[in-house]
């Protein structure tokens, strides 16, 4: 419980950490409809795609220093040293970036979901999409920043773009078949197994990588 809120404070303390992605995510949104025309049928066409590119690209920035701090100062090399299960304090810290930031782009996913489309469905899918998707995504980029700590947060982002490219493809099919009316649950059962998967095995090898890097 003392790390939960120990994690809160440290993340609410870096403004910058967890305004920035979101103020990426709705500028990347406020500028897609100055690239087409004005017209509703015609923003609803690739909405979408770029809703679920900006998720990633937040959830990307999100993560750039997710470890960095703890491993300059020394505290990463501390907690290792008191906690037997440094996987439980990995899906601590993942769960309270997702909290401070990926909830906060699904929201706001949702309401600009209403403002796009006129496919209601589609419009109420997005927000249980948009949890799953940025969820996922922050996993898989705190699996690549820990594969390159202490080498720049590029290569983070290299190494993890491979892994989230199927989801979008499975998020691309489902708001296809959301929007055609054909059967959707499947996809989203999908993703809801893949983030099962991920949020048990990310934390474990994320927990073998620091340990690798600090001895």
């Amino acid at each position: 419980m003392n790390l939960i809120k120990l994690e809160f404070l440290k993340l609410k303390n870096k403004t910058r950490t967890w305004l920035g992605p979101i103020l990426v995510f709705w500028l990347i949104m406020i500028a897609y409809p100055l690239t087409v025309e004005f017209l509703k049928d015609k923003l609803e066409i690739g909405f979408y795609s770029v809703l679920w590119i900006a998720i990633l690209i937040s959830m990307m920035l999100a993560t750039e220093d997710i470890f960095l701090e703890d491993f300059n100062d020394g505290t990463l090399e501390q907690i290792m040293l008191q906690t037997s299960s440094y996987s439980l304090l990995v899906s601590l810290k993942v769960f309270t970036y997702w909290i401070f930031i990926g909830f906060p782009v699904s929201v706001l996913s949702f309401l600009m979901s209403f403002g796009t489309s006129e496919n209601l469905t589609a419009s109420l899918m997005v927000f249980p999409l948009s949890i799953i998707s940025s969820y996922i995504f922050l996993n898989l980029f705190v699996m690549g920043n820990a594969l390159s700590l202490n080498k720049g947060s590029v290569l983070g982002a290299i190494v993890s773009m491979p892994l989230a490219l199927p989801v979008l493809i499975v998020l691309g099919k489902s708001m296809t078949a959301i929007q055609l009316g054909i059967n959707y649950p499947g996809f989203i059962f999908l993703l809801l197994g893949c983030l099962s998967i991920i949020i048990v095995t990310v934390p474990i090898v994320v927990s073998f990588i620091v340990k690798a890097h600090l001895e």
